[in-house]
């Protein structure tokens, strides 16, 4: 049976699964840190498990670890997307503006 309502907008967020938000808690609350933060211990902790999750996640999918690169969202990756195929294979690169 159906049940209302019904989400449809998964390509702007998911919800999280409850392991990965169980893994995740410390990093909210005691370990806390920048990961590109290089002169201190918070920092150094939170690229350690920067580090373990891509390690983990090219694991899943069998690539290398140094294959996974983490983005803070949808216009990033769009973006390194383009200029990743522009610099390796495209001559020519054509946009458009936005509407």
């Amino acid at each position: 049976m159906l049940q209302l309502p019904v989400y449809l907008d998964n390509n702007s967020t998911t919800q999280c699964d409850p392991r990965v938000v169980e893994a995740m808690l410390p990093y909210f609350s005691e370990l806390y840190g920048n990961a590109a933060s290089k002169t201190h211990s918070f920092g150094w902790i939170a690229e350690e498990a920067v580090e373990t999750a891509r390690a983990q996640l090219a694991a899943i999918i069998n690539a290398d670890k140094t294959e996974i690169i983490f983005t803070s969202g949808a216009t990033e990756s769009d973006n390194l997307a383009v200029k990743g195929v522009f610099e390796n294979i495209a001559e020519h690169l054509i946009t458009t503006a936005s509407l």
